[in-house]
């Protein structure tokens, strides 16, 4: 009468063991699965929501820093610059400019919470009457941007967009007035900066 060798015994006993999963694993690893997705896949959708969030909060801050600058700052003028810098990239930034006729262009004053570029593939569109008839508008595409000049009473003054920012000419002056509330929308919320320099997160009244 034969016996197998104790060795040989040990590894079938090895491999039975190690055939698989059992079922309660299995159904442990679903569950966590389950988990998993229930919390990353809200949390992913929601990025864009957050850069929208994020921007429209920066761009209403921001605009009311320019408008405390521009009354701060009596013979000076003062620029408030939107800027998408490429496809997925914002960037905010204060100017100014003590002499408009010295060929120096503004000089950038934006503390450093505006110094880093806002992510987000967002739609960003404008729209502003001219006082000399017509209309401002548009939409932001990488590259673009839109320049407010405010005065010293912290007025919006004059809108222009997609200047070139080294040439102090190419900025908006005061002989280019604006007749109408300057209107944002990223295609869920709307905001406004009013005439007085007043903004505020809703359509233009």
């Amino acid at each position: 009468m034969s016996s197998e060798p104790l060795s040989l015994a040990k590894d079938r006993c090895s491999q039975s063991r190690q055939r698989g999963f059992t079922l309660v694993e299995i159904i442990v690893v679903i569950i966590l699965l389950g988990i998993l997705s229930a919390v990353a896949i809200p949390r992913i959708g929601n990025v864009s929501s957050y850069q929208e969030a994020s921007l429209r909060s920066s761009i209403l801050g921001s605009l009311r820093l320019a408008q405390k600058t521009a009354l701060a700052q009596h013979a000076s003028s003062v620029y408030w610059v939107l800027e998408r810098s490429s496809l997925d990239q914002w960037q905010i930034s204060v100017l100014i400019d003590p002499d408009t006729n010295d060929g120096n262009p503004p000089v950038d004053i934006s503390p450093t919470q505006l110094q880093t570029p806002i992510p987000g593939n967002i739609s960003l569109s404008y729209s502003v009457a001219l006082d000399a008839g017509g209309r401002l508008d548009g939409s932001l595409s990488a590259g673009d941007n839109v320049v407010i000049l405010y005065n010293q009473l912290g007025d919006m003054v004059s809108v222009k967009s997609n200047i070139s920012l080294t040439s102090e000419s190419a900025f908006p002056n005061a002989a280019q007035p604006v007749s109408s509330s300057l209107q944002f929308s990223d295609g869920q919320t709307d905001f406004c900066l009013s005439l007085t320099g007043y903004n505020y997160a809703s359509t233009c009244r």
